[in-house]
């Protein structure tokens, strides 16, 4: 019975660690915001426990920062951190492209063409947090692909650490639709099965955030 009651509520703080993982990837908490247990758990209807096991995980992979209280926070990301993680993401992101390129199917090749339309789509409307999970979807299917769970999950902690810090687009939708951030030549990459023009297009899109955070949310700060 204790080990259902161990597992039921591991289960129950994973999917506390996903909801926030996903709401980090996406700007929806922004550097410095502070996230207090006991409210966090009023909030998803669920007991304190859990929460800080989920909590205390994305302390441990760098995304959040403990504080005294029951309170954690999400850091700023200076902006020297920042392009050094996705420096180290473009080289994990050029290696899961490359790979799933070796794995990748037609059909896989049709998936990822309507998923990358969904994301142009969510872009073009302004919904700028429909936006940022359309991308968010696009990217980690493709890498999804490289079957490398390991790999992935490297991505995914460095998503979630420089995620808060694309809270900045909100506000800032229209200028950055002008933007070059796009996956046209990573889709007609995908379809030449050309991994060289692949891992560039994959870098360019890692440059162009370096770019947009810079402009719209570094040189706010200065």
């Amino acid at each position: 019975m204790l080990d259902l009651e161990r597992a039921q509520r591991m289960s129950l703080t994973t999917q506390v660690e996903v909801r926030l993982k996903n709401a980090l990837i996406i700007g929806s908490l922004k550097p410095g915001s502070r996230l207090v247990t006991k409210d966090l758990a009023e909030q998803l209807g669920t007991s304190i426990t859990p929460v800080r096991e989920a909590l205390l995980r994305l302390v441990s992979s760098g995304a959040l920062v403990a504080t005294p209280a029951q309170a954690f926070l999400v850091p700023e990301i200076s902006e020297e951190r920042f392009r050094e993680i996705n420096l180290i993401r473009k080289n994990l992101e050029g290696l899961a492209v490359e790979k799933a390129l070796e794995k990748m199917t037609a059909e896989d090749v049709i998936t990822l063409r309507k998923l990358w339309e969904n994301f142009a789509q969510a872009k073009q409307s302004g919904e700028v947090e429909q936006t940022l999970v359309a991308n968010r979807i696009f990217r980690f299917e493709l890498y999804k692909l490289a079957q490398m769970p390991t790999l992935n999950n490297l991505i995914e902690q460095l998503w979630v650490q420089v995620g808060p810090c694309f809270n900045f687009l909100y506000p800032q939708l229209p200028e950055i639709e002008q933007c070059q951030y796009d996956y046209h030549e990573l889709i007609d990459s995908l379809e030449l099965r050309d991994a060289e023009r692949c891992v560039r297009a994959v870098h360019q899109v890692i440059e162009d955030a370096n770019d947009l955070v810079g402009r719209f949310y570094y040189q706010s700060m200065g």
